[in-house]
C-alpha cells in the first residue's frame, strides 16, 4: 500500500510539473529513397547519453511527426525496418519548435537473401476511442471460430444462450468490417461460429461510441475486421487443422494485385462434433397447481460450416478506390438431444421426493442456413486523409430452415407415448446505404457529417404437428407466420478541434425508427415509430506523449432483436419454452466515461471509470403457466451501473509479455411486473457487484517458438429474479515457426480446466403467495485440443517487408465505422 501511495504521489507531482512548464517541440517529415512519405517509422528522443528513451512517436500517413518535450538537449533517433537508423542531436527551447525539415532515410545495404519476414503488430493497441485486438498473435484462437476470438478479447463475454456482453451489458452492436451483417446479428454469437478465426485480422472494441456511429448498442460496439491483403503479385496463406472432440478445418487467404486492380479471396471449411449437457430443477406452487421435477439433457451437436469472401479493389485514380466484394456463408447442423424428465411429489421447500413419472424425449433437429452479403464501397481522398468522401451500399439475404423430429416414451407412470415434428423457416433481407463527408474547417478543426438508411425485412413461419391415430394433426397453438419490417434513417454531424494539448469533439445524431410486426393467424399488427436525438461529447488533454486523459458522454439505445419479438413458443422442450414479445420497446442509455492512458517504454495502461443509466431495460421473466416454465422478455426495469476497468500490457522481461484486463462494476435495478398467476404486482429489484478479469501471458522461448497461456474469470452476479454463478476458464497454446518463417504449426488446448458452464438460479424469496424455484446448470463447451498448420507464400521484397512492419499490408476495411 505504501508503494502504491508513493507511486500515485509521484505520478501526480509529475503531472503537475508537466502542466506547469512550457514545453518546446520537435517536428519533421520522414521520406524514403524515392522521396515518398515513410509512415509508421519510430521516432524517439533519448537523453544525451543515449541510454534512456525520454519520449517518442510514430510518423503519420504523410511521414510527419511532432513531439512535445521539456526544454533541453536530446538525441533524436529514427528507425524503420530495412533502413539505416538516423541519429541527430537536437536542442529544444522553451515555447519554440525545432523543425528538422525533411529527413531522407537510407536503405540498408545488408543482403537479406531468402529471409522471409512475417511481422506482427502488438497484440493490443489501446486508445481512448477504441482498443484493437490483433488476432494474428493469439495462439489459442487458431483453429477456432470468431466466438473463440471474442472469448479472448478484453471486456467481452459470451454465454450459453448465445449472448455477447461488453462490460456486463448485453446491448452490444456487432459489425463485420465496420458494417452490420446477418452474419453478426446484434448481441448473438450463433452466426459467428461459422467464421474461421484464421479469416479475422483484428477485433475493435468501442465502449463509448460518438454520434458518428449508429446509436444501436448501449453497451458499445464490437467490430470484427476480416483479412484483406494488398501486396503486389500473388500472396497468401493456407491453414489446415484437426482436433478433439472431433474437429477438422481448412482455410485459405489470397490476394493478387496487378496494375490498378487488387483481387482478394478468403475461404474456409470447418466440421465439428461436440458433446453438450445440462440439468435443471423446477419447483412451483401457485393458486391452482403444484409441480416439482428434474430434467437431464445430453446432446451431440455436429456442424459443417463453409465461408467464402471474394472481391476486388479498383484504383480509379490516385485518390479514388472502388471496392466490390461478396461474402457467402453456408451452415449445416445436426443436434441429437436426449431429455429425461423425472416428476416428483411436491413438497414445499424440498429438492427431492417420491418419483411419480419418468419420461424420455428424443429431439433430432437438422438446420440448414445460407447467407449472402454483397458490398460496394467507394473512397475519395479529395485532399489527403483529412478531406475525403466515403460511401457504401450493401445487401444481405439469409435463409434458414430447421426440422425437428420428436419422440417421447414413458419409462415410469401412466402417460401416453408421443410423436411430434416441427418445421421452422425464416428468410431475412437487409438493404443499407451510407455516406460520410469529412474535411478540415480551420486550423485544428474538422467537420464530419453523414447520412444512413437501413431497411430490414423478416418472414418467419413455424409449424408443429402431433401424430394421432396414424395421422399428423396440426398444433394450432404452435403454428403461425410472423412478418417483421424495420427501417432506420439517420443523419449526424460532429465537430472536432485541437488546441495544442487539448482536443474536443461534439456531435449530434438524429434517427427515425419505424417498426412493423404482424402475426398472420389473427392479423395482429403492432407498429412503432419514434424519432430520437443522440448527442455525444468528448474532451481530451495530453500531458505529454505518454500521458493523457479523456472525459466523454454519449446517449444510445437498444432496439429489441427481431427474433425476440416473435410471439411463438419454442417446441423443443415441452417443460421449458421461450416466447418472444412483439410489444417490446427500445431501451435508452446515457453513458459517462473518464479515462487515463499512460504509455511507457515497455507497456501501457488504460484506466476507465464509467457510469451508465438505462431505462426500459429488457429483462427475461421466468414463471410457471399451466405446468410449463415460460421464459419471455419484457421492458421491466431501470438500471444504474458504474465501474472501473483496467487494461494493460507489459513487457515483463525480454521475450516475455503480459496483457491483462480487469473490470469491477456494480449495478442496481428495479421494476414492477404483473403476473397472470398473482393478484398483486411483483417488485423485482437487484443489487449486484461483479468482477471480471482476464490475463494473457506470451513467452517467446526462442526465436520462432512461442508459448501462450490465458485465463478468464467471471464473478457471480445477481439478477432481478435470481443469481448467476461465476466461472473460471483457462486456455493454453504453443506455436513453432518453420521453413524460415514461411510456415507455422500450432497446438492449443481450450478450456483446459473443463470449467466453462452456466449455473443460474431463480426464485421468489420474499413473496409468500407462491413457491417458485428453478435452477439450471449447463455445459455448452467441453475441453478441446487442436493442432493446425499454416503456410505463407508470396513475393516479399524490401518494400513489402516495410509495409508489413508499418501497415500490415491491409487496405480499406469498410472504415466508415457503421454510420
Amino acid at each position: 500500500m505504501k508503494k502504491l501511495v508513493s507511486t500515485l504521489s509521484l505520478l501526480f507531482l509529475f503531472s503537475i510539473s508537466a502542466m506547469a512548464q512550457t514545453k518546446g517541440s520537435v517536428t519533421g517529415t520522414v521520406i524514403d529513397q524515392e522521396d515518398k512519405p515513410l509512415s509508421s517509422a519510430s521516432v524517439a528522443l533519448y537523453d544525451s547519453t543515449q541510454s534512456n528513451i525520454i519520449t517518442g512517436a510514430s510518423t503519420d500517413g504523410e511521414g510527419a511527426f511532432s513531439i512535445d518535450i521539456a526544454p533541453g538537449q536530446y538525441v533524436l533517433k529514427i528507425t524503420f525496418l530495412s533502413y539505416q537508423p538516423y541519429t541527430k542531436e537536437v536542442q529544444v527551447s522553451e515555447g519554440e519548435t525545432n523543425d528538422l525539415g525533411t529527413i531522407a532515410m537510407t536503405i540498408t545495404s545488408e543482403d537479406l537473401g531468402e529471409l522471409f519476414v512475417r511481422a506482427e503488430r502488438s497484440e493490443m493497441q489501446m486508445n481512448f476511442d477504441k482498443r484493437t485486438f490483433q488476432v494474428g498473435q493469439d495462439i489459442t484462437s487458431l483453429g477456432g471460430s470468431a466466438v473463440d476470438v471474442l472469448n479472448n478479447v478484453p471486456s467481452v463475454s459470451t454465454d450459453i444462450d448465445g449472448n455477447i456482453s461488453l462490460r456486463g451489458n448485453e446491448s452490444v452492436r456487432v459489425l463485420i468490417n465496420g458494417k452490420p451483417s446477418n452474419m453478426a446479428s446484434s448481441s448473438n454469437v450463433d452466426a459467428l461460429n461459422s467464421i474461421p478465426a484464421n479469416m479475422i485480422k483484428s477485433v475493435e472494441i468501442i465502449t463509448n461510441p460518438s454520434a458518428r456511429y449508429a446509436a444501436e448498442g448501449s453497451g458499445g460496439i464490437i467490430n470484427i475486421i476480416l483479412k484483406k491483403d494488398q501486396r503486389r503479385g500473388l500472396n497468401g496463406n493456407f491453414q489446415v487443422g484437426t482436433g478433439l472432440p472431433e474437429e477438422y478445418e481448412g482455410s485459405v487467404n489470397l490476394n493478387y494485385r496487378v496494375g490498378d486492380i487488387n483481387w482478394f479471396f478468403n475461404g474456409g471449411l470447418d466440421y465439428s462434433s461436440d458433446p453438450e449437457g445440462g440439468s435443471s430443477f423446477q419447483r412451483f406452487a401457485g393458486p391452482q397447481d403444484t409441480l416439482m421435477y428434474r430434467e437431464q439433457t445430453d446432446s451431440q451437436e455436429s456442424e459443417l460450416d463453409g465461408d467464402l469472401q471474394f472481391g476486388a479493389d479498383f484504383y480509379l485514380t490516385e485518390t479514388q478506390i472502388l471496392t466490390a466484394s461478396a461474402y457467402f456463408s453456408a451452415e449445416s447442423q445436426e443436434n441429437n438431444e436426449d431429455i429425461t424428465y423425472t416428476d416428483l411429489e411436491y413438497s414445499p421447500g424440498a429438492f427431492t421426493g417420491d418419483v411419480l413419472e419418468e419420461t424420455f424425449r428424443k429431439n433430432r433437429e437438422e438446420t440448414n442456413e445460407r447467407d449472402i452479403d454483397i458490398n460496394l464501397d467507394y473512397e475519395n481522398k479529395i485532399e489527403g486523409n483529412d478531406h475525403k468522401l466515403v460511401a457504401d451500399a450493401s445487401f444481405d439475404i439469409s435463409r434458414e430452415k430447421s426440422t425437428n423430429n420428436i419422440e417421447e416414451t414413458v419409462r415410469q407412470g401412466n402417460a401416453n407415448p408421443l410423436m411430434q415434428r416441427a418445421i421452422d423457416e425464416e428468410e431475412e433481407m437487409d438493404l443499407r446505404f451510407n455516406a460520410e463527408y469529412e474535411r478540415p474547417l480551420f486550423s485544428g478543426g474538422k467537420l464530419e457529417a453523414g447520412l444512413r438508411s437501413d431497411t430490414e425485412w423478416m418472414d418467419n413461419s413455424y409449424r408443429a404437428e402431433t401424430l394421432v391415430n396414424g395421422n399428423w394433426v396440426n398444433e394450432e397453438n404452435y403454428t403461425d407466420n410472423f412478418l417483421y419490417t424495420e427501417n432506420v434513417n439517420a443523419a449526424f454531424a460532429t465537430l472536432n478541434y485541437e488546441w495544442s494539448s487539448l482536443s474536443g469533439q461534439v456531435g449530434l445524431r438524429l434517427e427515425n425508427t419505424n417498426i412493423r410486426t404482424e402475426v398472420k393467424s389473427d392479423n395482429t399488427v403492432v407498429t412503432q415509430n419514434y424519432v430520437n436525438l443522440f448527442p455525444s461529447v468528448f474532451l481530451s488533454y495530453s500531458f505529454n506523449e505518454q500521458q493523457s486523459v479523456q472525459v466523454s458522454y454519449s446517449r444510445r439505445l437498444r432496439r429489441p432483436w427481431s427474433r425476440a419479438l416473435i410471439p411463438f413458443n419454442d417446441f423443443d422442450d415441452q417443460r421449458s419454452q421461450f416466447t418472444g414479445n412483439p410489444n417490446l420497446r427500445p431501451e435508452f442509455s446515457n453513458s459517462y466515461e473518464l479515462g487515463y492512458l499512460h504509455y511507457w517504454n515497455s507497456g501501457s495502461l488504460l484506466t476507465s471509470f464509467y457510469h451508465r443509466y438505462r431505462t426500459d431495460v429488457i429483462e427475461r421473466i421466468t414463471e410457471i403457466q399451466q405446468g410449463v416454465t415460460r421464459i419471455f422478455p419484457i421492458n421491466l426495469a431501470s438500471e444504474k451501473a458504474w465501474g472501473v476497468e483496467f487494461s494493460a500490457d507489459q513487457e515483463i522481461a525480454d521475450r516475455l509479455n503480459l496483457t491483462a484486463n480487469a473490470n469491477l462494476f456494480q449495478s442496481s435495478s428495479e421494476g414492477i411486473y404483473q403476473s397472470e398467476n398473482l393478484s398483486e404486482p411483483q417488485v423485482f429489484s437487484s443489487e449486484s457487484e461483479n468482477f471480471r478479469a482476464r490475463m494473457r501471458l506470451r513467452w517467446e522461448i526462442v526465436d520462432g517458438l512461442n508459448y501462450q497461456a490465458s485465463m478468464r474469470y467471471r464473478g457471480p452476479s445477481n439478477t432481478t429474479q435470481g443469481r448467476r454463478e461465476g466461472m473460471t476458464m483457462m486456455d493454453t497454446g504453443l506455436s513453432k515457426d518453420l521453413m524460415g518463417g514461411k510456415a507455422k504449426v500450432t497446438l492449443n488446448v481450450r478450456d483446459l480446466l473443463d470449467s466453462q458452464n452456466f449455473n443460474y438460479t431463480a426464485n421468489t424469496d420474499g413473496n409468500p403467495s407462491t413457491d417458485f424455484y428453478t435452477q439450471r446448470e449447463f455445459s455448452w463447451s467441453s475441453r478441446s485440443a487442436t493442432i493446425s498448420f499454416q503456410y505463407f507464400f508470396g513475393e516479399r521484397n524490401n518494400e513489402q517487408r516495410r509495409r508489413d512492419q508499418g501497415e500490415n499490408g491491409d487496405g480499406p476495411e469498410g472504415g466508415m465505422g457503421d454510420m
